[in-house]
């Protein structure tokens, strides 16, 4: 049952090497996953070997684990550091048009991987709003507009997609409205459930046919909820995340080690897979990992009732290996940093407009208009 419960979380490691001590932790208890920060990554070789060895530890008897990456562009750049090369954020992309989100997130997609990635936490579909998910979430928004918003969203999903990286839209129900950072503390978002439905929670709504996950924030909504419990820990947002919205994938937990959520990381892991999370986050604590795997698997729930969980991890795993994993090679990185560093560079330069060559033939010239006084 242990085991059973081990694999629902993805955790997170000390540094850019194993320890002794998480070779032990979690090869006996195997996580689902393994999410990289920048704290894990030194280099692109160093990363690759890394997740190599992360695998190792499992198999070929045990379950191959997935490997999380939390790449966003601009501010939430895991992987430009070590490539070389800036990956643009969101929201530059969309000014610049869609057709650049779709190619920033492709280049993303491949860098993640080239690395042995599997997954990445993102897109962020929140709206940009005005003082609050602009300052909160700065240059990681695509918009204030939900329907700008879907369509960027969509381009996103079809790059990452395309690069062969399963997918994850967040922070449902929408973080634009935020007030101050969940890293931190708890925003509380104070707004009608119609109005909270048709603006911020619509992009995950029209796109919830197309991603791969869905992960929950740690906001409250009072006005789904009438109080103040984190959405994350809410049944009644999962509620309306598996019903309204009609997501039927992988729901993952936002990292629990966050500072909007109250208690021990035990009692929070409880409290996210009791409310509806098929996957739990954490990026560190390691000391909580195995008290956490214990009270997950002591729920008050029977082995049927975790079966759609079991089903929605599975196929996510499915999908994940299903998709061909090659070697690092650090030539094509090396090239892939330098088409990088020129999508950069003329990501903001204006487009030259493609004049057929007949379009003007057989036309009179036209006088210039004299100018008004």
């Amino acid at each position: 049952m242990n085991l059973l419960s081990a694999s629902r979380f993805v955790v997170g490691l000390e540094g850019a090497e194993l320890t002794e001590r998480e070779r032990a932790l979690f090869g006996a208890s195997p996580p689902l996953g393994y999410i990289l920060l920048a704290r894990n990554m030194e280099s692109a070789p160093q990363t690759a070997d890394l997740i190599a060895e992360l695998r190792a530890l499992t198999e070929p008897d045990g379950p191959t684990p997935l490997l999380f990456v939390d790449q966003e562009g601009g501010t939430v750049d895991r992987l430009g550091p070590i490539l070389g090369a800036s990956f643009a954020s969101p929201r530059r992309c969309a000014t610049a048009g869609t057709d650049r989100v779709h190619e920033n997130a492709y280049l993303m997609g491949r860098a993640a991987r080239m690395l042995g990635f599997d997954v990445d936490f993102a897109p962020a579909v929140d709206l940009g709003q005005p003082g609050t998910g602009e300052v909160i979430l700065p240059g990681r928004t695509f918009g204030f507009h939900s329907e700008d918003v879907v369509v960027a969203g969509m381009m996103f999903l079809h790059g990452l997609t395309r690069a062969g990286i399963a997918s994850c839209l967040k922070h449902f129900p929408g973080l634009g409205r935020g007030a101050v950072d969940s890293h931190l503390e708890r925003p509380i978002v104070d707004a009608h459930d119609v109005d909270l439905m048709v603006t911020d929670v619509a992009p995950f709504t029209r796109l919830a046919r197309i991603a791969d996950g869905i992960m929950v924030g740690h906001a409250s909504y009072p006005g789904f909820t009438k109080d103040s419990t984190p959405a994350s820990l809410s049944p009644v947002i999962h509620q309306i995340l598996r019903g309204p919205v009609g997501f039927s994938g992988v729901v993952y937990s936002d990292d629990l080690l966050m500072g909007a959520l109250e208690g021990t990381v035990p009692e929070r892991a409880a409290r996210a897979a009791a409310a509806g999370c098929d996957v739990l986050v954490m990026s560190k604590g390691f000391d909580a990992y195995e008290d956490a795997i214990a009270a997950v698997a002591a729920l008050a729930e029977t082995r049927e009732g975790n079966r759609p969980t079991e089903m929605r991890i599975a196929a996510l795993r499915a999908l994940c290996l299903a998709a061909p994993r090659p070697a690092f090679d650090l030539d094509a990185w090396e090239q892939l940093g330098q088409e990088v560093a020129l999508f950069t560079e003329m990501l903001d330069k204006p487009r030259p407009r493609r004049v057929p060559e007949d379009e003007d033939a057989g036309m009179e010239p036209i006088d210039p208009i004299e100018p008004i006084e």
